[in-house]
């Protein structure tokens, strides 16, 4: 049997496990009520942060577990506190993945502090817990604005696996994840602006606003690169392939949304100012 769809560029285990997470967000979006949905989001960030913790020396052992505790306490009691302080944890993670864009890009030149384990502890508290505390306001204020959180992260990344499979020639960050090309960023970005037109003709929103969704997400698309060549940048130092192998043709939960992860902060700041909610 042939295991490869779409004229030999997708894994049928990597299409057939996205179109069953796909069903059943929509399914949690759809009828889920706020609680559950931050529960399950909840749920996911932490098997994300074990995974990572496992790929971090000095966290892969017992100490991931008072690293899980402390994070879902910081989650826990971020929810409730004013929406000023909830957008300032957003800014900050904003910074760091303006950090780790930095460190990307001199891989494998990385710096000493790196590799301490508070550091790491830290990086991972402040990749993961704002863009739970990011999904979690949409989801409590707007679902229509989550699902474009998640439909242009979706979107931008399988539009660039398919337009880099098929077209990509130019290496986009080879010493940190040599699979990625050029061409499928921009395939990615052109998906994401896309995205965001359909959004906005949805929501009827005026042409200046419109533009803005547009931009919008186009910017949430190319920072969900960072993301995922973050991650890369910590596997490869780990020396392994996937986070995990939770989810076949896909790896691990962390490996599914690090994208998201650098996406989210900056769509629930600006979003909802485009909007009007």
């Amino acid at each position: 049997m042939n295991n490869y769809a779409l004229a030999g560029l997708v894994p049928r285990s990597r299409l057939l496990t996205a179109a069953l997470l796909l069903c059943l967000v929509l399914l949690l979006l759809w009828q889920g009520s706020t609680v559950l949905i931050l529960t399950v989001f909840a749920a996911i960030a932490l098997v994300a942060v074990w995974e990572w913790a496992g790929m971090c020396p000095g966290l892969e052992g017992a100490w991931r577990w008072p690293l899980l505790a402390t994070l879902a306490a910081t989650m826990l009691a971020l929810y409730f506190l004013p929406t000023v302080v909830g957008a300032m944890v957003l800014a900050v993670a904003l910074l760091w993945w303006a950090l780790a864009l930095g460190l990307v890009l001199r891989y494998p030149s990385l710096p000493a502090w790196l590799g301490g384990p508070l550091a790491q502890a830290l990086i991972i508290g402040i990749a993961v817990v704002p863009a739970w505390l990011a999904l979690s306001r949409l989801a409590a204020g707007h679902r229509g604005l989550l699902l474009v959180c998640l439909s242009l992260v979706w979107a931008a990344d399988s539009a660039a696996y398919l337009v880099g499979r098929r077209l990509g020639s130019r290496k986009l960050c080879p010493q940190v994840s040599p699979g990625k090309t050029v061409e499928g960023l921009v395939g990615g970005l052109v998906a994401a602006a896309f995205t965001g037109l359909a959004a906005g003709l949805a929501f009827r929103l005026d042409t200046a606003a419109l533009i803005g969704l547009m931009g919008l997400t186009t910017l949430c698309a190319a920072l969900s690169v960072v993301g995922d060549l973050a991650e890369s940048l910590f596997k490869r130092r780990a020396g392994i392939k996937d986070s995990g192998a939770v989810l076949p043709g896909h790896g691990g939960v962390l490996d599914r949304i690090d994208a998201l992860l650098a996406a989210a902060p900056l769509f629930a700041l600006a979003a909802p100012l485009l909007v009007g909610d």
